[in-house]
């Protein structure tokens, strides 16, 4: 009898001790992607930058429309194999939308360093960033208002910054809101130069439809990031103006 229930019970800490490794493994990436195996691989527009607060980490992402299952994976370390997916195990963070959200971030609030990836899906698809480089502890990002706005050509100001002093800039982001945040243009160059809206040097956009002639005498409000090649944000410049 005694041994019956002895049998019973290694038995259910067996399937236990399964299914605890099986919940485990899905929470690494390499594991998520092969319960998804079934769907397209496709790419998330992303990159992460240091808040004000500089124990806060922003991760910034373009969620295309229909997108859903948001999620945010990490490594432990930064001494890994950054292409190296069952390195990376999912994090639970809050999401708040940024740029008139127009744009999501997820809200870090761990104090290492680390490799990250943004994943979603959308319909047949699986959509990962490329792995980001989270550096708040060694390059915070460094925020300021250095923008220079030449509004000679009326309606079509060119705005125009520094490219950042101690690390290359690989690519920057542009931005522009109303006064009242509504999102009005979203557009990425190699150049440290904008002109709104000349096309000739974008090398991305996430506009779906050609923004809007600008209002004169409205106020606006610019913002550039510049981003290295490993996808963190070296620098966040913002600058309110009045078009002329």
């Amino acid at each position: 009898m005694h041994s019956k229930y002895f049998l019973i019970l290694i038995l259910y800490i067996s399937c236990s001790t399964n299914e605890n490794v099986a919940e485990i493994s899905k929470t690494t990436l390499s594991d998520y992607l092969s319960l998804n195996v079934d769907k397209t691989l496709d790419e998330v527009i992303a990159c992460a930058g240091s808040n004000r607060d500089l124990n806060e980490v922003l991760l910034y992402y373009f969620p295309e429309e229909g997108s859903f299952d948001f999620k945010y994976y990490e490594t432990t370390d930064t001494n890994i194999d950054p292409n190296d997916f069952s390195k990376y195990n999912v994090k639970d963070f809050p999401i708040e939308g940024v740029f008139g959200n127009k744009l999501s971030a997820f809200k870090r609030n761990d104090l290492h360093d680390a490799w990250g990836i943004v994943t979603y899906k959308t319909e047949g698809k699986i959509h990962l960033s490329n792995p980001i480089r989270i550096k708040h502890q060694i390059q915070p990002t460094v925020y300021n208002s250095e923008v220079t706005i030449d509004s000679s050509v009326s309606l079509s100001p060119q705005f125009s910054w520094n490219e950042s002093e101690t690390v290359e800039d690989a690519i920057y982001f542009q931005v522009l809101l109303s006064e009242n945040n509504t999102f009005i243009s979203g557009t990425y160059t190699f150049d440290p130069f904008f002109r709104y809206y000349d096309i000739t040097n974008l090398v991305l956009t996430i506009n779906t439809t050609t923004p809007p002639e600008l209002i004169l005498a409205s106020n606006y409000q610019f913002t550039v990031l510049g981003v290295s090649k490993d996808n963190w944000v070296n620098t966040y410049s913002n600058k309110n103006f009045t078009v002329e």
